[in-house]
This record gives structure tokens, sequence and C-alpha cells, in this order.
């Protein structure tokens, strides 16, 4: 039997492209119909490597009249005259943000050949006059409604959201530019903009009142990304090379993607979402790894998570209102808005009382990418020591050497500088176990509920369940029988794997383990 060879779109954003050359397209094409029937101005957020810009690449070249490369999609099931549309596709990727110079000469070399096309005799010396003659012409030019698509609306802002006087800069000069989307409204079709992050005290679309934000609307919320649905439908070789090239079974393929993968969710109601870009990632090379967390981390950000002094597990896990999750104003006061915006967290969950959603991380790629970023900021040692004494806990708890687990972790913990414990030393004490717990890669859950209580961590490897009760200024004896008068052992006892129980003792004094108990 010939092996069915399914070619990835790894990188490649244009439709067009995509279709021609046979790469697989994941058809998004009715939530496209649902734009055109319901024509408006619509914004969409979503974190990096989420399709984005192909979405608009496929708006693009519908407006373009380009019917063939849509049969046998969704779309195609709809009546359209495919007559053409003036399509201005604004890229602000392509525009390097490194300074404002540099910016504007990307807008004015665009502007010009639009300029070119569309007829426009004069040259204002101001980006917003000349962005608002190009529409006008491009209407008056083809006597049809002009389609605008800017792709990465923010990166500007975005790119320097830790300089407070360059992002200004930026803004003063967008905002002009998008005011014309108002001004202009009797000659445009249709607006699509997309980004990362939404900005609301900046007010870059305070003269826009017609903008329809749709980042957490749940009738979008699977525009981008891959559903469930989606990749059993249309993956389904690449799952199959994947599982027989790893010599494991279809099914536990399809887990360990989702494992990795999976999780996300933008709106109220919403499927499981995977990554597109780690998820076809995977499937080409035929290995599950960390492919969006390559492509950068923001270490800027997880600096202000660390500087608030906050409890790292219930920080990650907070709940919050989605008028909080719609602004980034200013990362540094609540980096929470930030986090979710830029797919570090989704959401878990939703309160119907008070109307909070609950956050986490979406699956294990983001927890491993955000712990190995948070690890020397927490520990003060460089990715390789930590990298190493994460390999050797591992090694040491899948063969049931607890004892040497945590004489390890005590070791690492004395060697931490003052500087980055500070005064609040059982935040940092909960923090590096939290961070180190979490990379070790086994199933680690922190405060796992019982029916008589809490355990404060409990992991479990293919050979042991390990339950750890902690205890500050007291006695890991006392640690010890906390587990045992609370019978936290109860819910394995029909697990196969052997239990191990650990009361350890914490020193706020010395900042580190002080004693532990072991209990086989």
């Amino acid at each position: 039997m010939v092996e069915q060879q399914v070619d990835y779109p790894i990188g490649i954003e244009n439709f067009e492209k995509i279709r021609r050359e046979g790469f697989l397209y994941i058809d998004k094409t009715e939530y496209l119909h649902k734009m055109v029937r319901c024509p408006g101005y619509y914004l969409l957020c979503r974190p990096r490597r989420f399709g984005k810009s192909l979405f608009l690449s496929t708006a693009e070249t519908f407006f373009r009249g380009k019917r063939e490369l849509f049969e046998g999609l969704a779309i195609s099931n709809y009546d359209y005259d495919w007559e053409p549309s003036p399509v201005l596709h604004l890229n602000l990727v392509d525009a390097d943000p490194a300074n404002v110079t540099e910016f504007k000469n990307a807008l004015d070399n665009q502007f010009a050949v639009w300029e070119q096309k569309f007829g426009v005799s004069f040259i204002s010396p101001s980006l917003s006059v000349r962005f608002k003659n190009i529409i006008t012409a491009a209407y008056q030019r083809t006597g049809k409604g002009v389609v605008i698509l800017i792709d990465e609306y923010d990166k500007p802002l975005v790119s320097h959201i830790d300089n407070e006087a360059q992002k200004e800069e930026f803004r003063n000069i967008l905002k002009p530019i998008y005011s014309n989307l108002k001004s202009c409204d009797r000659y445009i079709r249709l607006a699509i903009l997309t980004g990362v992050s939404r900005f609301s005290r900046l007010s870059i679309f305070s003269d826009i009142n017609n903008l329809d934000d749709i980042s957490m609307d749940s009738e979008f919320a699977a525009i981008c990304g891959i559903t469930e649905e989606e990749m059993l439908r249309d993956c389904r070789p690449g799952i199959q090379r994947l599982a027989d090239y790893n010599e494991f079974s279809y099914d536990e393929a399809v887990a360990r993607l989702k494992n990795n993968y999976d999780g996300y969710h933008f709106a109220r109601h919403c499927p499981d979402i995977y990554n597109p870009f780690s998820l076809l990632s995977a499937l080409r090379k035929r290995e599950i790894g960390d492919y969006w967390f390559a492509t950068g981390t923001p270490t800027f950000l997880l600096k202000s998570i660390l500087h608030k002094g906050v409890n790292l597990r219930k920080y990650l896990n907070a709940e919050t209102d989605q008028t909080t999750l719609s602004s980034i104003d200013s990362y540094t006061d609540d980096p929470i808005p930030m986090l979710f915006q830029t797919g570090y967290l989704t959401l878990k969950g939703y309160d119907r009382e008070t109307g909070d959603y609950k956050l986490g991380v979406p699956n294990r790629e983001v927890g491993r990418g955000l712990f190995r970023g948070l690890m020397p900021l927490c520990t003060g040692l460089d990715y390789t020591s930590s990298h190493d004494f994460i390999l050797d806990s591992a090694r040491m708890l899948r063969q049931g050497n607890a004892d040497g687990f945590l004489t390890g972790l005590q070791t690492l913990l004395a060697g931490v500088s003052y500087e980055l414990t500070g005064t609040k030393s059982e935040i940092f004490f909960e923090n590096n176990l939290y961070v180190i717990f979490t990379m070790l890669g086994f199933d680690v859950q922190t405060e796992y509920h019982t029916s008589d209580g809490r355990i404060d961590v409990l992991i479990r490897t293919p050979k042991y369940v390990y339950i750890i009760e902690l205890k500050r200024d007291s006695t890991p004896e006392a640690a010890l029988a906390q587990i045992n008068s609370k019978h936290y052992e109860y819910p394995f006892r029909a697990d196969s794997r052997a239990i191990v129980k650990i009361g350890v003792n914490f020193s706020t004094a010395t900042r580190n383990l002080t004693a532990w108990l072991i209990d086989r």
C-alpha cells in the first residue's frame, strides 16, 4: 500500500499558493461567508502563529474573485457574483517597527504602490490623508466598495510595549490612519483587522464607533486554530504517520497531540482548539516537540510577573472578567490580560454567577515553555544548569529516589541569591517548587483535592505516586501526620504504582528545605 503523502503549509500564509500547490488547508471559509453576509468592521485578536494572516489572505483571494480556488470549500455552497472588489491589504508584520522612521518609510512605500494603481494625483505629506485619498480613489476608479485588510494592526505597539515613549509615537501614527475607517465609511465594503492584543485606554480606535470585536465572540471562536473535529477529519494520514514512526497506536498519537497542543478556548462557548503551527509541525516532522515556543519567549513579561511577588500557581489559574481580559494598556499593572491575549493563558471555565472566567495554561507545550523561561528567573541558573537539574530530578523520581531528589532541590535552593528571594521567602519557595515540579514533565498537580483535604503536591510517574505535604517553620513529622490523618492516599489505593508519602519542612529564615520524612 502506498503511503498517502500530505504537504503541511508550515510558515506558508498565502491562500492561493496553498490551494494551487496542494498543501493541506483547514477550511475556515464559513466564517468568511458570515462576514460577507454581514459586512462591517471586524477586529480579530489571536496569539501569534494561529492562522490570522492566512485568513486575511483567504479573504483577499475571495474578494479578488478567484472562484476556482474555492471549489469544494464551504463558501462555494453560497451564491456570489464573484465580481472582484478593490482590496487594500496592509501587512504590518512586514513594516519593520524597529523605529518610527523605518515604520513611516514602510508605510510610504506601500501607499505609493496603491497611489499609482488607483491614480492618486495629489500626494499629501500626511500618511493619514494619503490613506484616505487611496480609499476614495479605489472606490471612484472601480465603482465598488473597498475591502480593507490590516494584518497585525498592533505589531508596532506590541513590539514596544515595554517602552512607553516609543509606543506612544507609534500610536500617534496609527490612530489617524485607522480613523479613516469611519470617515470613509461610504466607500468601504468590509474591513477586517487582526492582531495579537487589544488596546483600550490607548484609544487607538477611539474614532471608530462601529468596530465589531469578535475576539471573544462564541460565533467566531474557531475562526483560527484547528478544532479536534477538524484534526480528526483532515489530519488522519499525518496522525497515522506520527504513530507509525514513533511505534505507538493511532489513539495514543491523538492523546499525545491533544496533551501537547490542544486546550485553547477564546470564548465562553468554544470547542477545544489546537495550536495550528505546533500541530502541523509535529505532523510534518513526526515528532512531539515544542515548536511554538521556539519562535520566542517574552522574558520582559515573565519578569513583570515575578516582580509583582505573587503566588505563581494561583496567578496562572486566576479568575477575572471579560473587560479585564480585553485590555493590555499596561502589562506592568496587570500581566494577566497580556498572558491571555498572547496565548500563555486561556479560558478554562466560566462562572455564571459572577461572570468571571477561570484561566489556566492551555497545554503541555505552553507549560514547558513558560516554566522554562521562569526557571532561570526564579533560581538564577542558566538554561543548561536548570535543564540538567530537571533531567536529574526526573530520573531520580522515575527510579523512586525521592531522597536524592530532595537533596538536589535543597542544594539548588541554597545557591539562589538573596536578591532573587527578597523578603517574601514563602512566595519564593512556593513559586520555585511550582516551577520545578511543573518542569519535571510528569503528571504534576498542586493542591490536588481529595474528599478530606488538599494534597500540596501530587506527582505521578510510571511506577510511583508521590504525595507531598509542605510545612513552613514546622516539622516533617507534622507534615507526614497530616497526610496520614487526612488519608490522602485513599484515592490511589487501586493504583498499581507504589505510593510514596513525603513530609517536608521549609524554613523562612534559611529560605530552604530543612528536613523531610519519606514513608513508603
